[in-house]
């Protein structure tokens, strides 16, 4: 059956609290211009940069536009994360959820989705954000790959701090967090570190990433804390006490990216396991430090594999950029 269009512009009256920095109102005003002219566009920026703050710019003239487009994660529970963001951002217009256990309502004037419910739109959308085009499920998957570019019939805007820049692709970069802050450096440690440091960090709001479902459940056990993976059925309320009473909570690389906790500190046991990739351990560290005035946070290795080194390496790349940036703020 064949979506219907309702063809009434939608209200995109913004509601934002906060004023964009000089920096991201920059790459907002650039994006703006380059999808204007139909270019598709990579919008590479370190984690806590305001990556969803940057595109509503973006959203609010393509919905003034009367154009349809749609905001696309790899996973359901960042889906519902941003739809809830949004309803408060656009007041005004249907933000319509569509994942798992969402899709009786598929038609809004602001759709967000997983990736995989991209074929419910064959040619539909004029624009599409594709945010985290490098997570798990979607990357590497030739069919959701090819569902995705078979929904949008305009410019594709992908959003990631560690995706592949594709030549045929506009690029713009910020390396610097709205806060000013640099990002958090990991450190690797041994296991006597970790031990001396979960005492130290008690009290704290701590996540504990480890490489498998076993380990989780094993640790788990160990700490008397709750653990959360891809076939956790209670997620939602999981992340929600996490962010209420802190502790800690272990996790498999499903909370890698996506989810924002305040002042939570960070420690990743097995490092060096192939299951966690450089582009991986870049955005589990870049849990930390995140908002507009963080006050403490940390975060620490136990690894010492290339792709540990690397992603330190990557982190302290931006910094240097972020610190040459602020220098010229002064």
């Amino acid at each position: 059956m064949p979506l219907e269009d309702e063809g009434i512009k939608a209200d995109a009256s913004l509601s934002f609290k906060f004023a964009l920095t000089p920096e991201q109102s920059r790459v907002s005003k650039e994006l703006v211009s380059l999808v204007d002219a139909g270019h598709s566009v990579y919008l590479e920026a370190v984690c806590g940069a305001g990556k969803t703050e940057m595109c509503l710019e973006l959203v609010q003239h393509l919905l003034e536009s009367n154009l349809k487009v749609a905001w696309a994660v790899p996973r359901r529970q960042v889906v519902l994360e941003l739809s809830d963001r949004f309803r408060t951002y656009f007041p005004k217009i249907k933000v319509v959820s569509v994942c798992g256990g969402f899709t009786d309502d598929i038609m809004g004037d602001l759709i967000v989705c997983t990736t995989h419910q991209l074929f419910r739109y064959p040619h539909y959308f004029d624009v599409l954000i594709l945010d985290e085009p490098d997570a798990f499920p979607y990357a590497g998957d030739e069919m959701l790959e090819f569902i995705t570019h078979n929904a949008v019939r305009g410019p594709i805007v992908y959003l990631s701090a560690t995706m592949e820049h594709a030549s045929d692709v506009k690029k713009l970069s910020l390396s610097l967090r709205p806060s000013n802050h640099l990002l958090p450096v990991p450190k690797m440690v041994n296991i006597f570190v970790i031990l001396f440091s979960l005492y130290k960090w008690r009290k704290e709001s701590v996540l504990i990433f480890v490489p498998s479902i076993k380990m989780a459940r094993k640790i788990s056990i160990l700490l008397f804390s709750p653990m959360i993976c891809s076939s956790t059925a209670n997620k939602e309320e999981i992340i929600s006490k996490f962010r209420e009473t802190g502790g800690f909570l272990i996790t498999t690389t499903v909370l890698e990216r996506g989810v924002t906790f305040i002042d939570c500190f960070v420690l990743v046991l097995q490092a060096d396991h192939s299951v966690f990739s450089v582009s991986s351990l870049i955005q589990i560290a870049g849990r930390v430090g995140r908002g507009m005035n963080p006050k403490k946070g940390e975060v620490l290795f136990n690894g010492y594999q290339e792709s540990v080194r690397a992603c330190i390496l990557d982190i302290e790349k931006h910094n240097r950029i972020a610190s040459s940036v602020l220098k010229t703020m002064m």
